[in-house]
Formats: structure tokens, C-alpha cells, sequence
């Protein structure tokens, strides 16, 4: 059992590490990316680059009043900007990070049976999910 001392110096570290606005905005990013839509839209923009909003709607199969709604979210939360070419107005990945984050989200996905064992886990209990209709 540790010590008070020990506990209080471990806590220290991994707030000085993972200061608490660092672990509340990492919160709000994943809640973003957990809604479906909007991880599809991140994974797409990922792989295809600037796309146009009519582009992804169709690609994507989304009604683009829908589509408009999570874009605005992920453009308010400064994961996607715009550039507007005449009246086209394309959307993309506004840090490189999220790009190859996004890039080695979906080769991992491509792995598909050779997916480590938390991702097998992980992938079976969404399958039960699916299954009981949750």
C-alpha cells in the first residue's frame, strides 16, 4: 500500500501532466466524436481531404440539414474549418493531428480479425449491443 506522501506525489505528476482543462476539453472532444455522424464525417474528411458539404451529404448518406448541424458543432469546437469557392463551401480537418489520428483510426478498423485483443473486446461487446438491440 502506498504511502500518503507517495499517493499525494503520484497525484501531483499526473495532474501536473493531465492538467484538469486538458482532461475537460479531451471530455468534450469525445463526447463530439462519440455521436456516429460526426466520427463518420471526421474518418471521411480524414481520407478524402476538403470536401464539399453536397460531397459529404451524398457519401455520406445524411440529409444535409443534418449534415449542417454536426459540421457547425465541429467547426464550433475547432476540429473543421471552411473555405468557400463561389458559392461551394468545403469543410476539412483543421489540425494535421486530427487528420492522422483519423487516418490510423481507420487502418486499425481495416485490421478487422487482427484487431488486438482489447479492440476484439471491445468490437464484441458492441456486436452484443447490436444484437439486444441497445
Amino acid at each position: 500500500m502506498k504511502s500518503h506522501s507517495a499517493t499525494q506525489s503520484a497525484k501531483s505528476h499526473f495532474q501536473e501532466f493531465f492538467p484538469k482543462d486538458y482532461v475537460k476539453k479531451s471530455v468534450k472532444i469525445l463526447k463530439l466524436l462519440s455521436e456516429e455522424s460526426r466520427l463518420r464525417i471526421m474518418l471521411y474528411l480524414a481520407k478524402e481531404g476538403p470536401c464539399a458539404v453536397s460531397e459529404l451529404a451524398e457519401a455520406l448518406d445524411v440529409n444535409v440539414t443534418t449534415l449542417s448541424h454536426h459540421l457547425s458543432l465541429l467547426r464550433a469546437s475547432d476540429m473543421v474549418f471552411t473555405t468557400r469557392n463561389g458559392k461551394n463551401i468545403f469543410y476539412d480537418i483543421h489540425e494535421p493531428m486530427w487528420r492522422e489520428m483519423g487516418l490510423q483510426f481507420f487502418k486499425y478498423l481495416q485490421k478487422g480479425k487482427e484487431v488486438d485483443f482489447l479492440g476484439r473486446f471491445a468490437v464484441k461487446l458492441i456486436e452484443k449491443k447490436l444484437r439486444q438491440g441497445v
